[in-house]
């Protein structure tokens, strides 16, 4: 009887902590929902805040592309009546204000004027485009006006006025100030792509503001070269060393330059054809097999386990190494001169010097190859190679020489 009255009591039990635990899942869902709304109702009022705030500080444009934003991602938005009052006045004062300043400028009408004023009609017609869309799903009460023909005698006018300022920068001569010139230019191209004569006046612009550059590679060093090795060495065309504003050349010039660089090679000279030998012997212990270990007396000798010890068979390999060194060396020495054209000064020189070094190793041997190490076996390996020729040295000294010289242009930029 006892054991009975004590499993209903924990039967009891177990039915209240089940209806606790629900009731507790009950009132968390019940907290998350009233949270979620508590937070979508201060989000919402923090917008509307903020927009208020943003309107009070004349902040106009802020306030219509965040609400007009809001009512495109959200067109059922639980506030739209507040959102779009506030958005109607933004719009309203916008215009207003835009139209004040159009009144002001287009009443003392002159170059830098033309700017402001280009951008003010562009604002307007832009923000029309912005909410346009929303008018026609929302009751939006807003005005609208066309704005192409003072736009486009806006633009007109933004135009002229850069491309004046621009041929002004142009007739200084200067070439910083045709390259402020050619900014200018390119503005006038975006605002009107076929405005009278802008592709030939940028062309004269990039060309005036532009840096002409020289390059030319005299050979003068005393040893006389066959005339294709000759004019391989002086051929010089580098890829990628042209920029925006530096232009290289290789040939004459209509115009001239405005600098000229020269690399004069001033010393060619050859090592002569150098053999070596050398014998080295080779000596290593390796294995060769094994035996079974034995005491003094000549018994197998046994490890814990009973099984008997094998020792490794020690034997020593020779060999001799009959090792081969080719080598030759040649040297090319150069000097950089420049030249800058604007007020006939002359720098240098800046010496340039390229080293070309011939080396091959080979090797036989007698004996063991065991006894060799890995970088004998390389050598072994190898063969005798024919000695490069004076000419053939030039021509690969001629290229480094050339690449160090174009390193050295690249760094002068």
């Amino acid at each position: 009887m006892a054991a009975l009255i004590l499993s209903k009591r924990r039967a009891l039990q177990r039915s209240k902590r089940s209806f606790f635990s629900m009731e507790l899942k009950s009132r968390r869902y019940a907290y998350t929902i009233l949270l979620g709304l508590l937070i979508l109702m201060l989000g919402s009022c923090s917008s509307i805040k903020r927009n208020e705030k943003q309107l009070a500080q004349g902040n106009y444009d802020e306030v219509v592309n965040s609400i007009s934003d809001q009512l495109k991602n959200k067109p059922d938005h639980k506030d739209k009546k507040e959102l779009i009052a506030l958005l109607e006045k933004a719009y309203k004062l916008a215009v207003k204000e835009d139209k004040r300043q159009l009144k002001r400028l287009e009443a003392e009408p002159n170059g830098p004027n033309s700017s402001n004023i280009y951008w003010l009609y562009k604002g307007l017609d832009q923000r029309q485009d912005r909410i346009r869309p929303l008018t026609e799903v929302m009751p939006i009460s807003a005005s609208f006006d066309n704005y192409s023909i003072p736009l486009r005698k806006a633009k007109n006018s933004y135009a002229r006025f850069l491309h004046n300022k621009a041929q002004g920068l142009l007739s200084m001569d200067v070439r910083e100030k045709a390259r402020e010139a050619y900014k200018l230019l390119v503005e006038v191209k975006k605002l009107q792509p076929d405005f009278s004569g802008i592709d030939k006046t940028l062309a004269v612009a990039k060309d005036k503001g532009t840096r002409h550059i020289g390059v030319k590679i005299k050979y003068e060093a005393g040893a006389v070269l066959p005339a294709p090795l000759l004019k391989e060495l002086q051929w010089y065309r580098p890829n990628n060393l042209d920029e925006f504003w530096q232009n290289y050349y290789f040939e004459p010039r209509n115009g001239g330059f405005d600098q000229s660089v020269q690399l004069n090679i001033n010393g060619l000279s050859f090592g002569p054809d150098q053999l070596t030998h050398e014998t080295i012997t080779r000596e290593k212990s390796i294995e060769d097999g094994w035996e079974y270990a034995v005491d003094r007396y000549g018994n197998v000798v046994r490890d814990s386990l009973g099984q008997p010890i094998k020792v490794p068979i020690i034997k020593i390999v020779r060999a001799t190494l009959m090792r081969s060194h080719q080598h030759k060396e040649g040297v090319m020495q150069a000097k950089i001169w420049t030249q800058n054209h604007d007020n006939g000064a002359k720098n240098g020189p800046f010496p340039l010097n390229e080293l070309l070094v011939f080396d091959n190793v080979y090797a036989r041997f007698e004996g063991d190859q065991a006894a060799l190490a890995p970088e004998d076996l390389e050598m072994v390996n190898n063969k005798p190679l024919p000695f490069p020729t004076d000419a053939q040295m030039t021509a690969d000294l001629g290229q480094q020489i050339k690449s160090s010289f174009t390193r050295w242009l690249k760094q002068q930029q």
